[in-house]
């Protein structure tokens, strides 16, 4: 099982990050490079935001010439409020089997949380969005290459984040 932790720190508020993230439409594809939706299933909440149901089949290009597919299934969210992180529990299948948890929360600019004095929350000058994986992989080759070197496929993830925070932070500035 990798355990995979990638922390973005987009200079946007809050409200704002989470609304990108839990879009039901699942945009993600329109802002992270290399990643695709073959299907996706929205299940749209009180708030308007993605809720419980909402699933996506997606596929990533790794920089090192293979491609993965799974799919993402929204278990859990909760919106970010009064100072407390909004979170989504999602569970993966298909190449990666396993799941993926979401933590988005209004820092200041030293990655100090925020809050006022009076003990509600405050929109903060950026956003710290936590993705923890907690996922094997399925596929034969896929579980081979882990264990000989697991080095590489670390960094191939690494550079898959990167480029969905850099996609993030462009979408946020439209």
């Amino acid at each position: 099982m990798f355990t995979l932790k990638s922390v973005w720190r987009p200079a946007a508020p809050v409200a704002r990050v989470w609304s990108v993230l839990a879009d039901p439409r699942f945009t993600w594809p329109d802002w992270w490079p290399g990643l695709t939706a073959a299907a996706t299933r929205p299940v749209v909440g009180p708030d308007g935001l993605a809720a419980a149901g909402t699933w996506a089949d997606l596929r990533v290009r790794s920089p090192l010439g293979y491609s993965l597919q799974f799919r993402l299934d929204l278990r859990q969210t909760t919106a970010p409020s009064d100072g407390e992180p909004g979170r989504a529990l999602l569970d993966v299948s298909g190449d990666l089997a396993g799941s993926a948890d979401v933590t988005v929360r209004a820092v200041g600019d030293a990655g100090v949380s925020t809050s006022s004095t009076n003990g509600g929350s405050t929109s903060g000058r950026s956003t710290e969005v936590q993705l923890l994986w907690l996922v094997s992989p399925v596929p034969a080759w896929f579980r081979v290459a882990a264990r000989i070197g697991p080095a590489p496929l670390a960094w191939a993830h690494a550079h898959v984040m990167r480029a969905g925070e850099r996609g993030l932070a462009e979408r946020l500035r439209d």
